[in-house]
């Protein structure tokens, strides 16, 4: 072989060898622009969920709308108490109505168990006083603290029997209204 055909060969080896390196080095070069687009998108989404979700809280946390919730609640546990802790032979039926659309039902049962007052006492409330402890408004459900004085009277003679009560609500919105789904008394102790 003469020199011109061996310096042919290694000059096209050498092309051969430099093309196939430039093609290895743009598919590298793309399938990692490739990735890298796929890592950008993803954190591009993940920016747009966070941005959303940081609005829906900001809206969420405006302070008409915590405050139009705050005032729906304690209107809502005011009604509650004075459903479910004043009882009276003559307004029974009429609470019981208005139980079934503010308590669950399990409360309703608990509240008023029979078709009629069958007791000989009547009781009131006094010096109520709600407290929001915690609310996860978001979520449609919030914890409220009560305070009130409950009074026992009996009807077959002049006693009557005082007592300070505290208690803890669970408060869920329930086609847009507050429902008191639980209670449990915190605190109760009698005076004579």
């Amino acid at each position: 072989m003469n020199k011109r055909t061996l310096f042919s060969l290694f000059l096209i080896l050498l092309i051969t060898i430099t093309a196939f390196n430039v093609y290895v080095q743009y598919t590298a070069s793309n399938d990692q622009l490739q990735a890298e687009i796929k890592h950008l998108k993803q954190e591009n989404q993940q920016v747009i969920k966070e941005r959303n979700s940081l609005k829906q809280t900001l809206n969420e946390q405006d302070p008409s709308k915590i405050q139009k919730h705050h005032e729906a609640i304690v209107d809502q546990v005011s009604l509650f108490i004075k459903t479910a802790f004043v009882h009276k032979k003559e307004t029974y039926q009429e609470r019981k109505k208005i139980a079934n659309s503010i308590m669950s039902k399990e409360l309703v049962n608990t509240f008023f168990p029979t078709e009629m007052y069958e007791r000989e006492t009547k009781t009131s409330v006094d010096n109520v006083e709600v407290f929001i402890k915690t609310g996860n408004l978001p979520n449609n459900h919030a914890t409220v603290l009560v305070r009130l004085t409950h009074t026992l009277y009996s009807l077959q003679g002049d006693q009557k029997q005082v007592s300070p009560v505290f208690l803890e609500l669970s408060v869920q919105l329930q086609e847009d209204h507050w429902v008191v789904t639980d209670f449990k008394a915190v605190r109760k102790e009698k005076n004579g």
